[in-house]
């Protein structure tokens, strides 16, 4: 994909609510939050299993910036199989890997979950060995229960062949070797060749890298974790997501995630800001490390004199105490870190060219003269209009690559109240009908069919939800040039809550 066109907001008006507010929808209003009742023990593996709010999250697939889970294909399995305990997350760890879900094996697992009816097994012996999977085959060692007690295959040749379609030994022709001796030790059990057949294909799709179970819960237990964390310490996990590079979105995604949360995400300052991303209650404070193209060392410059000699007082002073250079205080005050400084950004900027003119004077006429006048110039710039919104919102854009201030769409207030237009959080009403939504692009994948066509799955946002668009290859071949901007982009189509 190429690179995003960023917007030129500069005409645009933000939408104001009765009190003259800007405001944004909040998609989870009431994340049961009990801190100060739960103790921050994330080993407590009995009371993650069954917090109440780590489960509603996971069964709902309100999971962005849980590691593993996050993922759009995974938030939609986590809907679709109604996760509420761990062992069902881990079995729903590994069915999504490629080998499962390649082989038809993840359909069939959901339709057995859901209707138990469906629940049948190619052999009956293989009801002891599956039953806990609904005779789906979904883990490494269930290879080698069904090489070794339904093929007769000894365990060792059970495990080489688990191994044999491993990442660290693929072999085809040790897989060729064990699939004559499946064959004709199965056969010779006296097992149907259609029923050996069809063991093979499904063994033989595990050569997509089938998660052993100890490694699919492993990843589980990680997953219950930070769910956890999210519920319950919801700014200072976002912070901490942030901090790290963020997870499978990116960084504007997970700043909006916060917004949903109902958290209050306040600009870098240099009086309030960590190197780093921080959080605490209901707000998120971003960290001076998201302004690009400052020095990092300049950044830990500003932290660790302010922790040391206290807070800033101004402009002169933040100059005097960290020697910084113009460029890096232009770009400090374009994002708004120097609000604490109570005045706007244009005034910042005209006392920013007045310091350094200052300073390169060298004594004489010239040097008293601008000294008399800058206290009358500098009484003006005090009333100076600051950067409207869309202002504000451009730099932050350019500068961190998200808005903290706005949303993007809200910069387009007749394209998204057309009428007819359906919120993503109102997608379960509609579910199989024609349908127009707007979104705001998130992330995508583009893949091919077996026939070789290209298509494209698109992630986007509203300012209610997240919903998922899928270009097939003729929708894509139309609109793929399309796709490669941020938006905003308005898209039509039937409503599949299930898919």
């Amino acid at each position: 994909m190429n690179s995003p066109v960023l917007l030129d907001l500069s005409s645009y008006k933000l939408p104001q609510d009765r009190n003259g507010q800007a405001r944004l929808a909040t998609l989870y209003p009431a994340l049961p939050r009990n801190s100060e009742q739960v103790p921050f023990d994330v080993y407590n593996y009995e009371m993650l299993f069954r917090d109440p709010g780590v489960l509603d999250i996971i069964r709902t697939g309100r999971t962005i910036g849980c590691f593993y889970i996050e993922s759009p294909g995974m938030r939609s399995l986590l809907r679709k199989l109604s996760v509420d305990t761990f062992e069902m997350l881990t079995a729903a760890s590994s069915i999504i890997r490629p080998g499962v879900a390649e082989s038809g094996m993840m359909q069939e697992f959901i339709a057995r979950h859901k209707e138990p009816a469906r629940r049948t097994y190619l052999v009956p012996e293989m009801e002891a060995i599956l039953g806990e999977t609904y005779g789906v085959m979904i883990y490494q060692e269930d290879v080698i229960k069904i090489a070794h007690h339904i093929a007769g295959l000894s365990l060792e040749e059970a495990d080489l062949l688990r191994r044999a379609m491993s990442g660290k030994m693929r072999s085809h022709d040790a897989m060729l070797h064990l699939q004559q001796k499946f064959f004709i030790s199965a056969q010779a059990k006296g097992y149907r060749l259609p029923i050996v057949q069809e063991l093979w294909r499904q063994i033989e799709s595990f050569a997509g890298y089938a998660f052993c179970k100890a490694h699919s819960a492993s990843f589980a237990l990680l997953s219950f974790q930070v769910a956890f964390l999210k519920v319950h310490y919801p700014a200072e996990f976002m912070a901490g997501v942030l901090s790290n590079g963020g997870g499978y979105y990116s960084a504007a995604v997970y700043i909006q995630e916060c917004k949903r949360l109902g958290l209050t995400v306040l600009l870098p300052s240099v009086n309030h800001s960590e190197y780093e991303y921080t959080g605490q209650g209901v707000v998120v404070r971003i960290g001076l490390m998201a302004i690009k193209n400052l020095p990092k060392t300049s950044a830990e410059t500003i932290v660790q004199e302010r922790k040391k000699y206290g807070q800033y007082t101004g402009l002169d002073n933040l100059i005097a105490r960290t020697a910084l250079g113009f460029e890096d205080c232009s770009k400090l005050i374009r994002c708004g870190t120097m609000e604490c400084f109570h005045h706007t950004r244009p005034t910042l900027f005209r006392l920013l060219d007045m310091h350094f003119y200052r300073r390169n004077l060298r004594g004489g006429f010239c040097a008293d003269l601008f000294a008399h006048e800058s206290i009358e110039l500098e009484q003006q710039l005090i009333t100076s209009k600051d950067f409207s919104l869309a202002e504000k919102c451009t730099a932050e854009m350019e500068i961190f690559d998200y808005m903290i201030s706005s949303h993007p769409l809200q910069f387009f207030p007749g394209f998204i109240s057309q009428p007819g237009i359906i919120q993503a959080a109102d997608m379960d009403k509609y579910h199989g009908k024609f349908a127009r939504m707007v979104g705001w692009y998130m992330t995508s994948k583009r893949v091919r069919t077996k026939k070789g066509e290209i298509m494209k799955f698109l992630s986007l946002e509203d300012l209610s939800d997240t919903f998922e668009a899928i270009l097939f290859p003729r929708a894509y071949e139309q609109f793929a040039t399309d796709t490669l901007t941020m938006g905003p982009f308005l898209v039509s189509g039937t409503i599949d809550t299930e898919g």
